[in-house]
C-alpha cells in the first residue's frame, strides 16, 4: 500500500533531476548494442497539449525505456510539426485579440510582452516548442534524446527532408497527383487534422468527400449529382431540382455540366479549366426532361422538389427513395407514379425501407 503522505513530486523531481543531469537520454555511438529507434508523431504547434496528446506520447516512452533496460542503444528524438497552419491560426487569434486565446496564455503564465511576440507565427513555434519541452515532456519524465528535438520549418530538417525525397526520386517511388484538402478562399487554408480548428473562427474543420455522377441530358450536357453513397446508383428512379432556382452552364475540361452557381464557384477551386459560359436555366424548365443514368443506361425523369439546396454540392439531387426517408417523402408529394427501387436488404424491414421509416417516425411532408 502506499502511505497516504507519500510525497510524489518531490520523489519524481530528484528522478528525474538524475536522469537529465547524467544524459541517459542521449544516445551515443556504441558498436555492440543493438539499436534501437522511435518517435511519436510531432505535435501541431497550436497552442497548449492535452491529455490526449500526452498519452500518446507515454506510450512511446515506456516502448523505449523497456528497449533500454533490455540493453538496446536507444535513439528517441523528438519534433514540433511547424509547416504553417496550426501556428498561423493561433497567431490570426493573438493579433485579433481573441478572448479565449488570451485569457488561456495568461492563465499559463505568458506575460503581456510575450504575448505581443506570438502575433508572428514562427515565435508561436519557437515558444511554443519550448513549452512542450519544458512544461509537458521533461516535467513527465520522458527519456526523449532532447539533444535531438527539432521543428519542421528548421533550416537541417527541411535539408533532410530534401534528402529523402531525392532518395525517393533516384528509385522512382514518388508518385505526383492531385490531394484535396479543407481550404476556406475567404480566410485561407484550414486544418487538415480533425482536432484543428478553422482558423478564422475556431470551428470545426470537416471534409465531406461527394462524389459526383455525371447524368446526361438529350443535348449532352451533363447534370451532375453530389452523391455520398455513389453505389445507391442502381436504385435511382428520378432527379430532383429547385424550380426556383437558376442553375448556370459550365466548361469542366471537355464537358459542358449544369450546375448551381455557387457550385461553379467551388469547382473553380479544385479543378483546373472550369469556365463559366453566361447561360443561365430556371429550374422550373428542367422540370419534365429526362436524363440517362450513367452504367446503367436508363432514362429517369427530373422532378422539382425543395429541399435540393444550390450551397450544397452541386443544386442537383439523384432520388433513390427505396431508401432515402427525403427522397419517398418528396416522391410522394409529388404525386408522380413511380416505383422505388430496393437495392439492397435492410435487416427488419421489407422492400421500401425509406417508405416504413417514414411511417414510423411520422413523416408526412418535406
Amino acid at each position: 500500500m502506499i502511505k497516504e503522505d507519500y510525497d510524489y513530486k518531490n520523489i519524481e523531481l530528484k528522478w528525474q533531476k538524475q536522469w537529465y543531469d547524467k544524459r541517459i537520454y542521449e544516445a551515443k555511438k556504441e558498436e555492440n548494442k543493438n539499436k534501437f529507434f522511435i518517435h511519436f508523431a510531432y505535435p501541431g504547434v497550436s497552442g497548449y497539449l492535452h491529455v490526449g496528446h500526452m498519452r500518446g506520447f507515454t506510450y512511446c516512452d515506456i516502448i523505449a525505456r523497456y528497449k533500454r533496460m533490455k540493453g538496446y542503444n536507444i535513439m528517441f528524438p523528438a519534433g514540433f510539426h511547424a509547416s504553417g497552419i496550426p501556428s498561423i491560426g493561433f497567431a490570426k487569434k493573438v493579433e485579433r485579440k481573441d478572448p479565449d486565446t488570451l485569457k488561456i496564455l495568461k492563465e499559463n503564465g505568458c506575460s503581456d510582452k510575450q504575448i505581443e511576440k506570438l502575433k508572428d507565427p514562427v515565435e508561436v513555434v519557437n515558444y511554443f516548442s519550448k513549452v512542450y519541452v519544458e512544461q509537458y515532456w521533461k516535467r513527465f519524465g520522458f527519456l526523449i534524446d532532447y539533444t535531438r528535438t527539432m521543428s519542421t520549418i528548421s533550416e537541417g530538417y527541411k535539408k533532410f527532408i530534401q534528402w529523402q525525397f531525392l532518395k525517393l526520386k533516384e528509385k522512382n517511388l514518388l508518385t505526383q497527383k492531385e490531394h484535396f484538402a479543407p481550404y476556406c478562399p475567404n480566410c485561407g487554408p484550414i486544418a487538415v487534422d480533425k482536432s484543428e480548428t478553422d482558423i478564422s473562427k475556431g470551428g470545426n474543420a470537416e471534409i465531406l468527400e461527394f462524389t459526383v455522377i455525371k447524368f446526361k441530358l438529350d443535348d449532352g450536357t451533363i447534370l451532375p449529382a453530389a452523391t455520398l453513397r455513389p453505389e445507391t446508383i442502381f436504385g435511382v428512379t428520378n432527379m430532383w431540382i429547385r424550380p426556383d432556382v437558376e442553375y448556370e452552364k459550365v466548361r469542366v475540361g471537355k464537358e459542358t455540366w449544369l450546375c448551381s452557381k455557387e457550385c461553379i464557384t467551388k469547382i473553380s477551386h479544385q479543378l483546373d479549366n472550369v469556365e463559366p459560359l453566361d447561360e443561365k436555366i430556371q429550374g422550373e424548365k428542367l422540370v419534365g426532361k429526362y436524363c440517362k443514368i450513367p452504367l446503367i443506361n436508363r432514362e429517369v425523369p427530373i422532378l422539382e422538389s425543395s429541399f435540393p439546396d444550390p450551397n450544397i454540392a452541386t443544386g442537383v439531387v439523384m432520388s433513390v427513395p427505396a431508401h432515402a426517408p427525403y427522397d419517398w417523402i418528396a416522391l410522394v408529394e409529388s404525386k408522380v407514379d413511380i416505383k422505388p427501387i430496393q437495392i439492397i436488404e435492410v435487416k427488419g424491414f421489407g422492400t421500401n425501407p425509406a417508405k416504413e421509416v417514414c411511417e414510423q417516425l411520422g413523416i408526412k411532408s418535406q
